[in-house]
């Protein structure tokens, strides 16, 4: 048996596998929810003999299902769920972030969405005011909305992930 690094990011399985696994999961819509974790999913689709994976260990159907959901966008994330990529949020941040526009408020009143330019100079104001003490990534949207009583939106600013738009050379 050989070592599955699930988080490599170098395809080695054939486009046919590829397809089926697009043709089942657009087929299944939002019928199928997949449990969070990619160990717990694979478990799931295994257990369904599905043709597309039949020869691949548990470990490959785990490497799959993490390209299926970083590179490939068959796959999403929703409501603690791993979904077809259509009916998840993952699709919904990369379109606003296309349309360099927020996320939707779900019908709370939304704060404005910082621009580049105080983005850059709040964050650096909340960085000195930590000094060398550690940040964590969840508080800094947080930190935004009650020192500045605006929005970080990663979206807004062209990027789907908080990570994205803090490695932005902006």
């Amino acid at each position: 048996p050989t070592f599955v690094d699930v988080y490599s990011e170098v395809d080695v399985y054939p486009e046919e596998v590829w397809s089926a696994a697009g043709a089942y999961f657009e087929a299944a819509g939002s019928q199928l929810v997949l449990p969070r974790g990619r160990y717990a999913s694979a478990r799931a689709l295994v257990a369904q003999h599905l043709p597309f994976l039949t020869g691949y260990t548990l470990g490959r159907v785990c490497h799959i299902l993490q390209l299926a959901l970083s590179k490939r966008k068959l796959l999403g994330y929703v409501d603690g769920g791993i979904v077809p990529y259509a009916h998840s949020m993952s699709m919904v941040r990369a379109r606003c972030a296309q349309q360099r526009r927020p996320l939707p408020s779900g019908g709370v009143a939304a704060l404005v969405a910082a621009d580049w330019a105080s983005a850059r100079a709040m964050l650096r104001e909340i960085l000195a005011l930590r000094g060398t003490s550690p940040l964590p990534l969840s508080n800094i949207k947080r930190l935004f909305r009650s020192l500045y009583n605006l929005e970080l939106s990663e979206t807004a600013l062209g990027h789907s992930t908080l990570t994205e738009l803090l490695n932005d050379s902006h």
